[in-house]
């Protein structure tokens, strides 16, 4: 799948999502849970040094949106929205096993109550470009981040940064 695909499938998908306005996180994430017949939960949590900055993680009975501690603001809730997005594009989770770290990461949780989990550590896969663009979209809408107002006609601004303000918005 191309990355045109793959924007082209979350712009469909973000049509039909229900965003509250206002937004709240915690209500978008309890309606999302809502929506999809299983409680939905978000989580701050201390991930250790090198582990990845959010994680998506099911159970039999809900489903976790763990996002770093660390992470604030915009950058928390983008994570969130990006974990998010994994179970609104209904992305197969898979189990992280102990190469990847996930007895270090959950000492304190039984392996046998996680089900699946999806970690966000890099974007070379689709499944991971999917959820990143849904997000993006999701912040988009939201109100999280808006493209700069444009400019007034007499101010040509600087034209690579123009140039390269155009490539980024798709």
């Amino acid at each position: 799948m191309t990355l045109r695909q793959i924007r082209r499938r979350c712009e469909q998908l973000v049509r039909g999502i229900r965003v509250p306005d206002p937004f709240d996180l915690d209500t978008f994430i309890r309606d999302v849970g809502a929506d999809r017949g299983r409680p939905v939960h978000l989580i701050a949590f201390d991930l250790p040094p090198g582990a990845p900055c959010g994680l998506c993680v099911s159970t039999d009975v809900a489903d976790y949106l763990v996002v770093t501690a660390a992470a604030t603001g915009v950058q928390r809730v983008h994570i969130a929205l990006h974990e998010l997005a994994h179970l609104l594009l209904e992305h197969r989770l898979h189990l992280m096993d102990e190469a990847q770290g996930s007895r270090q990461l959950f000492r304190h949780l039984d392996p046998g109550v996680v089900r699946a989990m999806f970690a966000r550590t890099n974007y070379t896969s689709r499944e991971e470009q999917e959820a990143e663009t849904l997000a993006s979209l999701l912040g988009q809408r939201t109100g999280l981040w808006r493209p700069p107002a444009p400019r007034a006609p007499s101010d040509p601004g600087d034209p690579l940064v123009e140039r390269l303000g155009h490539s980024l918005e798709h």
